[in-house]
């Protein structure tokens, strides 16, 4: 609709320039017929032609008001341009209630985040404090059964962590068929969590833009790692994706590693 809309007005102003110079050269004709009828007038009664100089004086040589021919037009537009800019002023009073709305709503996420990483935190020291269970009987074995009985057992490797801080960004991804937006409410070196109701497939390859509060623009490439939908049992939970950066440029990564050096973890997540 725009389009034609500006496709319309463009023909119009061009039709109107060519009417305005066609009025003006119409003017300027008006004018000269009117000086040489004049003079026609005066020769006329110089040489006692009284018909000739009373044709010439009865001539009604018609007015041309080029800037007049449009001013209903004027007002018009100038109507237009004041109701355009209202409704720009409405818009962005929308606009700044919205961004208001979702900046306390990510607030209050990363606050529920973070309180629930502290239960959780609670729990785990709660349990870890609790009284060991009692050994077992010793017995007498083999010696052949001891020697197979004292083999080390494997060891797990331990877990990667990635410190994780608070940062509330507005945040455009998109996969192959789709464009969303989200609001970030943490990152991290390896990634970033996006709340937003347009939840994709786990393991979704998706092109993340966002702005740093430092101002830095990252672009970057990343990988549906895992989603938390929407639960009636925990409605202050707001729904989103967990991605991990996938393909991040050096001066992208240095950016947000600057960035996470200048605040407080708000808890370590297990690396991918």
């Amino acid at each position: 609709m725009d389009v034609e809309l500006s496709r319309a007005e463009a023909e119009l102003q061009s039709e109107e320039a060519a009417l305005h110079a066609e009025l003006t050269r119409l003017a300027s004709v008006s004018a000269e017929l009117t000086d040489r009828l004049g003079v026609l007038e005066a020769k006329a009664q110089a040489v006692g032609d009284a018909a000739i100089a009373e044709r010439a004086s009865s001539v009604a040589i018609p007015g041309v008001d080029p800037n007049g021919a449009f001013h209903k037009a004027k007002a018009a537009r100038e109507a237009a341009v004041r109701a355009r800019r209202e409704t720009n002023a409405a818009v962005r009073q929308q606009a700044a209630a919205l961004k208001a709305q979702l900046q306390k709503l990510a607030a209050q996420t990363v606050a529920d985040e973070k309180a629930l990483v502290a239960a959780q935190e609670r729990a785990r020291q709660a349990a870890s404090v609790a009284p060991p269970a009692p050994p077992p009987p010793v017995r007498t074995v083999p010696q052949a059964a001891a020697v197979v009985a004292a083999a080390p057992a494997a060891k797990k490797p331990p877990a990667r962590q990635s410190p994780r801080v608070k940062m509330q960004a507005a945040v455009d991804f998109h996969s192959d068929n789709n464009f969303f937006n989200g609001f970030s409410a943490n990152i991290s070196d390896g990634g970033l969590f996006v709340a937003t109701v347009n939840l994709v497939p786990l393991g979704t390859e998706v092109d993340l833009s966002f702005s740093l509060p430092s101002g830095e623009r990252i672009e970057a490439k990343g990988v549906v790692r895992w989603v938390r939908e929407v639960n009636d049992k925990l409605p202050d939970a707001f729904p989103g994706l967990g991605v991990q950066f996938s393909s991040l440029k050096p001066e992208a990564q240095q950016a947000i590693d600057s960035f996470l050096a200048q605040r407080d973890p708000l808890f370590y997540a297990e690396a991918d």
